[in-house]
């Protein structure tokens, strides 16, 4: 068995010291990009995590990740707040609306529940594109700086990268750690047989306000990383596009998955990049892609990938990829 999985193993710890060593030997546009994926992949669990664990479909999330960052703007710079009192009242801000939200929302299921969450997610947009006294509307604020802790300055690309990294696989494991937990069976089987969980005696009401709850706490831990990363915060954050992004991300890595939404935000985040730098139509090459990847998968690519494994699809690259398997090993 160890024989077995030692190439699986290789293969992690190689990734995992290309990650670490990854400011020195890269540019500082692969750094920056690192960077974009680690915080959209915080957002892409977020929505990862209630369509895979919960079967909910919500369109809040980039609320919640805006959140954060108008939170930081407001009360670290602009009413001078030390770090970490911006960020711990702006998640504690998002849990609190996530709260009130989430208990209005869950009662609902599916399109109910989605038209719902889109209806609170266009609510915010609009706050925050029409006020002009405290969130300045579409300008947004700008000037938000990374905090100096430790005697390290995250304003360096680097540093950021390295603390980033660190939150993402901290946040990662945590909710691997959730998913496999009692509480992500019964979640599970909410999303399953809501009516059979509850005649069983689980309170379906109040795991899927707690699932909410944690989406919303990931979404607001990347908008404090975009916050800082950017600089600035905009209406432009929580519009209903991004939203549609993100959504993509998850269903092209294959939303069923744990890793399918950080699949799917590597993917796309540098598909952004390598093609906004051939053609302007970058969304038009998206819709290809997304469209192409559900006729043939409509479990994404990690779905893709499975289906190849177990020989349904493309027998050739089968032996290629899994020779043991194909061999009957």
């Amino acid at each position: 068995m160890q024989n077995k999985n030692l190439p699986r193993i290789l293969l992690l710890v190689a990734i995992a010291v290309l990650l670490v060593l990854l400011p020195l030997y890269a540019g500082q546009y692969t750094i920056t990009t690192f960077i974009r994926i680690l915080y959209f992949g915080f957002l892409a669990l977020s929505i990862g995590f209630l369509i895979g664990q919960g079967g909910m479909v919500s369109f809040t999330q980039t609320a919640f990740f805006g959140f954060t960052g108008y939170v930081i703007g407001l009360l670290g710079l602009e009413r001078g707040l030390a770090f970490p009192l911006p960020e711990l009242l702006g998640l504690a801000g998002v849990l609190l609306t996530a709260l009130l939200l989430g208990m209005v929302a869950v009662r609902a299921y599916k399109i109910v529940f989605l038209m719902i969450t889109l209806a609170f997610g266009q609510i915010f947009w609009a706050f925050a594109q029409q006020n002009t006294s405290l969130l300045h509307g579409w300008a947004g604020i700008r000037g938000i700086r990374p905090p100096v802790l430790l005697g390290i300055d995250f304003y360096n690309t680097a540093n950021f990268y390295w603390g980033a990294l660190v939150l993402f696989v901290l946040g990662l494991y945590l909710l691997w750690r959730i998913t496999k937990s009692p509480f992500g069976l019964v979640l599970n089987g909410t999303r399953e047989s809501p009516r059979r969980m509850a005649a069983l005696g689980y309170p379906v009401y109040w795991i899927r306000v707690v699932a909410f709850l944690i989406s919303a706490f990931y979404a607001g831990l990347g908008g404090i990383l975009a916050a800082y990363n950017t600089g600035i915060i905009t209406p432009t954050t929580i519009q209903l596009s991004r939203t549609i992004w993100v959504l993509l991300m998850v269903i092209l890595g294959g939303a069923s998955y744990f890793w399918g939404p950080v699949v799917g935000t590597i993917v796309v985040v540098w598909l952004d990049v390598l093609v906004s730098g051939i053609t302007g139509r970058f969304n038009t090459i998206i819709g290809i892609i997304f469209v192409i990847t559900v006729l043939f998968s409509p479990n994404g690519l990690l779905g893709l990938l499975d289906d190849i494994r177990r020989g349904e699809k493309f027998p050739k690259i089968r032996k290629f990829l899994f020779p043991k398997a194909a061999s009957g090993e």
